[in-house]
């Protein structure tokens, strides 16, 4: 009777062990970060021959705590109905693309940045105010107009001109 009790544990404990069904939403998330992936280790010479996919999707389905035996299962699980394969890939479609045009947002929100601070770093530098030459220290004349003071070169002094 104990070993009865015993083998009913172990296969109880191997059928709770095999592999998982993903659920539809984190199956999507998962084949679009694969998609992305794999666009990227085809971009990219040096990775393409160093990377192994496999090893590679390892952890992107580790990321979502899963393993390559639930994935394989699970696309089984989905391929058996064509309907169903086929909302997944629309979903994951509609995924990347709206992915793209964050993406697009965030590089013409960052180029029309650059674009500003360019034009900021082009602007005159209205801080500086101009310091007498030693040459022309003695024609220096303050003159006032209003309510302030204006420093007055007269020009026949001036051997370089001001900025």
């Amino acid at each position: 009777m104990r070993k009865f009790l015993y083998i009913c544990l172990i296969l109880v404990l191997a059928a709770a062990c095999g592999p998982r069904k993903i659920p539809r939403d984190k199956m999507e998330s998962i084949m679009a970060d694969l998609y992305i992936q794999e666009q990227q280790i085809k971009q990219d010479r040096e990775l393409k021959k160093q990377a192994d996919t496999s090893l590679v999707y390892e952890g992107i389905f580790r990321s979502y705590g899963y393993n390559t035996d639930d994935f394989i299962y699970s696309l089984g699980y989905y391929l058996e109905d064509a309907t169903r394969m086929e909302k997944i890939m629309g979903e994951v479609a509609e995924k990347l693309d709206q992915d793209a045009k964050d993406v697009d947002a965030q590089i013409k929100q960052e180029q029309w940045r650059s674009h500003l601070l360019a034009l900021y770093n082009m602007r005159p530098d209205t801080t500086r105010r101009p310091q007498p030459r030693p040459g022309v220290m003695d024609t220096l004349r303050v003159r006032f107009q209003g309510d302030s003071v204006h420093l007055y070169y007269p020009p026949d002094t001036l051997k370089v001109p001001l900025r």
